[in-house]
């Protein structure tokens, strides 16, 4: 799994190996393998010197000048292996080390024979398994599927029929490789539930791919399946990820790591199914098949890439991909991309953009595209990728810095991203808890005229997150309605104490081309004080009310979410008003003053639209007014409430934008 954390499970090394244990920690293998010939020069038999050597001589052959070079190393570190096993095959891992030798060198049925060897010796290791998947994968990629299975049939390892499935997934032979799961002798266990998974999100079956994957996450019970599940999303991991996973401890915080990294990514958290999930299985079936990156990144190949101080920590983890590769699984297809000298691609939402070429030697180049600072021959505009050649590294490094630290979602080719306008609002609520209001527009009348039958399926859903990303509500509703009808408002209601959210709205035409996804964080206020209070503000085209209406039930908003008026409409103005105290005749008296202020800083002036004196006996009211506005010059305004209290002289206010078109 992770690269050298066997290495902190080394034996207690005696003293003449202490340094050689240090430089290989540091990884100085030249440094290593030196002092460990030095040893090895009177005593050829020490058993842990040749171990470390193994090790030392391995890992320098992965960054060749030659091919011969590498091999001459691959085959003195082979040899300091087999003289181990040969003395003890059970000695501290080192059949997984010598498995790692050989898929250096290209040998990956012995590399999994091995592993599935260590697998059985020492069961307790918890990377081992992770490492085994890693070899069976890259030799079910890198081989024809007929080839690759004929070989796995005759093989007794633990995952060999698993991995069948998997070729017979690569041939589009669906049917075949879901019976190869289901029927698995180990249906429930991780790497059996994550094959399934991704064969459900090739088929498009988006709620089974998401549901298996929760179910993988839930069955979590041992450090190997945190392996495991980190294995599938390290393509993607954060630098500060990288870090929460390495320093947790127990099996609660890995199923909270793990749910926690895909809920917060989920454009649509009320869905069925996870959006960011499953752009990132169908991201990696497509980089499996174009992507894949055979050797090593070594000064040879290419000077800029084989320093990888140049790039965030995240950068080894995606060794088994190019450089494209890398960018693609993180970001997916470029918004544009150029093709030249050097073809470069580019983000428009972040401004990112990477330049790849391959490294020549001469008139003889590589087949593989590197990452380069700077592009090459004729790119986009200046202002882009850098203003001269010093400019455009600066450029590059900061979209490398930035764009291997995180990664992006991007909706399905053909997506209609329709404009949702909602707006949000707080009011008192019951047992001192806030009632949050959401109203949103949706804008069917762009459903017509797109081919299909004459209603459409309309899903909305809401969700609320806490700052660790636990799932604290979600509200998913469906309703059907005639194409290309008249866009309507709906509303979604929910009572949340005091404190900061992550808030998710979204609403999409299921199996349709039509969505919208709006993610929030808004801290949720309180009305629990003792003074005076105002909730948030509503606009409305209008307000149904009963007679002598005193209480918010009396009334039906028809609330406006974009908050856009024309000149000549007169919107309604809903507020409540908390906390009033009453004169001496148990009156309350009190003052509404309402203003507009440009919402443009650079313009000024305050205009004022009304103020009342009012009389009541309760100690919180509703308030309701139409404002006139056809005088009011079209424009972005804030439309601010004041409310003094004349018994107390005490003064609360609270403001909404409104646009007059």
């Amino acid at each position: 799994m992770i690269c050298f954390l066997i290495l902190l499970l080394f034996q207690v090394p005696s003293a003449d190996l202490h340094p050689a244990h240090e430089a290989i920690e540091s990884r100085e293998y030249r440094r290593a393998s030196r002092l460990l010939d030095s040893i090895l020069e009177s005593d050829t038999t020490q058993i842990e010197a040749r171990y470390l050597r193994g090790i030392a001589l391995r890992e320098r052959g992965r960054n060749p000048t030659l091919n011969s070079r590498l091999q001459r190393y691959l085959t003195r570190g082979a040899r300091d292996f087999e003289f181990v096993i040969s003395q003890d095959s059970g000695y501290q891992e080192v059949l997984l080390e010598f498995a790692i030798l050989k898929s250096y060198q290209g040998d990956l049925q012995q590399a999994i024979l091995l592993a599935e060897a260590q697998l059985q010796h020492r069961p307790e290791l918890e990377y081992t398994l992770s490492r085994l998947l890693s070899f069976y994968w890259r030799y079910v990629v890198t081989k024809e599927p007929e080839e690759a299975r004929q070989w796995l049939r005759k093989q007794s390892g633990s995952l060999a029929s698993l991995f069948v499935g998997r070729t017979y997934e690569r041939q589009g032979m669906y049917d075949a490789a879901e019976l190869i799961y289901r029927e698995s002798e180990e249906a429930e266990a991780t790497v059996t539930l994550l094959s399934r998974a991704r064969l459900e999100f090739a088929q498009m079956r988006l709620g089974e791919g998401t549901q298996t994957v929760q179910q993988a996450i839930s069955n979590l019970n041992s450090k190997g399946d945190a392996f495991i599940l980190f294995e599938e999303i390290k393509t993607i991991a954060s630098p500060s990820e990288l870090v929460e996973f390495e320093e947790i401890e127990d099996l609660r915080e890995y199923r909270d790591f793990f749910n926690s990294f895909w809920s917060r990514r989920d454009p649509m958290p009320a869905a069925p199914y996870n959006a960011r999930m499953a752009e990132h299985y169908r991201r990696l079936r497509i980089a499996e098949q174009d992507y894949l990156f055979n050797g090593f990144r070594s000064w040879f190949r290419s000077d800029f890439t084989y320093d990888e101080t140049h790039f965030p920590s995240t950068y080894p983890f995606s060794s088994d991909f190019t450089d494209r590769g890398v960018i693609f699984i993180r970001h997916g297809e470029p918004d544009d991309y150029t093709v030249g000298e050097a073809n470069s691609w580019l983000y428009y939402d972040s401004s990112l953009v990477f330049h790849f070429a391959p490294t020549c030697i001469g008139d003889v180049c590589g087949t593989t595209d590197h990452f380069v600072p700077a592009p090459r021959g004729l790119t986009f505009a200046p202002s882009i990728v850098g203003l001269d050649e010093l400019d455009a590294e600066r450029v590059s490094m900061r979209s490398l810095a930035d764009g291997l630290s995180s990664d992006r979602h991007q909706w399905p080719s053909g997506t209609r991203v329709w404009e949702v306008p909602f707006v949000m609002a707080a009011f008192r609520g019951a047992d001192g808890q806030t009632l949050l209001e959401i109203y949103y527009e949706i804008p069917l009348h762009e459903t017509a005229g797109i081919p299909g039958p004459d209603s459409v399926l309309v899903e909305s859903g809401f969700a609320v997150h806490t700052d660790e990303w636990d799932r604290r509500s979600y509200i998913r509703e469906q309703n059907r309605h005639a194409r290309g009808a008249p866009m309507y408002v709906d509303r979604f209601q929910i009572d949340l104490p005091s404190a900061h959210f992550n808030f998710a709205l979204h609403t999409r035409v299921v199996d349709g081309v039509h969505l919208q996804a709006n993610r929030f964080y808004y801290r949720v206020p309180a009305y629990s004080s003792r003074d005076l209070q105002l909730s948030d503000i509503l606009l409305a085209d209008s307000i149904d009310a009963l007679p002598d209406a005193m209480r918010r039930e009396d009334l039906i908003l028809h609330v406006n979410p974009s908050g856009k008026f024309r000149q000549t409409a007169a919107p309604f103005v809903y507020f409540e008003i908390y906390n009033l105290e009453r004169d001496q005749d148990g009156q309350t008296r009190y003052r509404i003053a309402y203003t507009l202020t440009p919402a443009d800083e650079r313009e000024s002036g305050t205009i004022t639209l009304q103020t009342s004196d009012q009389r009541g006996v309760e100690a919180s009211e509703i308030s309701y007014i139409s404002v006139d506005l056809s005088q009011v010059t079209p424009r972005d305004y804030i439309l601010n409430v004041e409310v003094e209290d004349l018994v107390t002289e005490m003064i609360a206010q609270t403001s909404r934008k409104l646009t007059l078109r």
